[in-house]
């Protein structure tokens, strides 16, 4: 007789001890962080009004829910198209993997969480990876574009993202990235797959333009709250952090790509201001983003917990499993 829906079972008693170790690393490495630039980041603050910061942490919720319509883009168009509070839970949660040092946590976070709905692993861990390259591609391109104008001594100081940036654009092309997954499915020995139209990458595309768009903004607020005036100020903080995040994404070894995505963003905002104004603005930066994370994650676990419960009051016949 199989278990009822709610016994605990040995599959599932493991699973929550990986969820909850999983859980304490990601909150280790982010208590050392911010112990340790603590006192910086209330220097930075205490420059700032109380509008300045309010509005970047908007700009900042906008910027993350964009970041996860782009990945259930993808996952849609290859065929498992998921409730927007379940895309939100299992993108939300897979995020906080970034805080552990590799920047293939998030991916290997997304492909588990998606399982839980459904969506077999090759699926889930090319959509991934496909919404990975969807948003560094468009970095590069946003930071390009805008630092061409506003900052041209950090594309010079960084002028190997341009190799990066050349890889992905050729990898998205819908032909070349089918035939690529193909053959990763060869050498993993995994069966199965989906291919991926140019429809579905463009979509993931512009969810992706309005996330380092907003990006940009929440900077830009932080930069205007501190009284920095610039006619191209929109542009260098959108560009900015577009490079900076690229740059920490690549430097795979630190949490969320701290101390590089720091620096590379004191770089490109010199234009402007000095760089010890520039580091508190990436340091306050840095900690509405963690706070951004971390509230996103609980807010859609309880969305979705709360769509669950009403789907299963609506229709008593259907069996859910259990709380996730």
């Amino acid at each position: 007789m199989p278990p009822a829906p709610d016994q605990p079972t040995p599959r599932r008693i493991r699973a929550r001890w990986v969820k909850l170790l999983g859980t304490l690393i990601v909150v280790g490495f982010v208590v050392v962080f911010v112990a340790g630039e603590w006192s910086d980041i209330l220097d930075a603050v205490h420059r700032l009004d109380a509008a300045s910061i309010v509005g970047a942490f908007a700009f900042v919720l906008v910027g993350l829910f964009a970041a996860a319509l782009s990945w259930r883009s993808v996952l849609a168009g290859m065929g498992s198209p998921l409730p927007v509070t379940a895309a939100a839970r299992v993108y939300f949660l897979s995020q906080l993997g970034k805080y552990i040092p590799g920047s293939i946590w998030p991916v290997l976070a997304q492909t588990e969480l998606s399982t839980e709905y459904g969506v077999p692993r090759v699926r889930a861990g090319s959509a991934a990876l496909t919404q990975l390259v969807v948003g560094l591609v468009v970095g590069i391109a946003v930071a390009g574009a805008t630092l061409s104008v506003a900052s041209a001594d950090a594309l010079r100081a960084y002028w190997w993202l341009l190799f990066v940036a050349v890889a992905g654009i050729v990898m998205l092309v819908p032909a070349v990235f089918n035939r690529v997954m193909v053959l990763a499915r060869r050498v993993l020995r995994r069966p199965g797959g989906d291919e991926i139209s140019g429809r579905t990458l463009l979509r993931s595309a512009a969810w992706a333009l309005v996330m380092w768009v907003t990006f940009g903004a929440h900077l830009w607020c932080l930069a205007a709250g501190s009284g920095v005036s610039s006619a191209n100020l929109g542009l260098l903080t959108t560009g900015a952090y577009a490079l900076a995040w690229v740059v920490g994404f690549v430097i795979v070894f630190l949490p969320a790509g701290a101390g590089a995505r720091e620096a590379a963003l004191v770089l490109a905002m010199a234009p402007v201001m000095d760089r010890s104004t520039a580091l508190a603005l990436a340091l306050v930066s840095r900690a509405l983003m963690i706070v951004g994370d971390f509230l996103c994650a609980g807010v859609a676990v309880l969305a979705d917990k709360r769509h669950r419960a009403t789907t299963a009051r609506r229709a008593p016949g259907a069996v859910l499993g259990d709380d996730r």
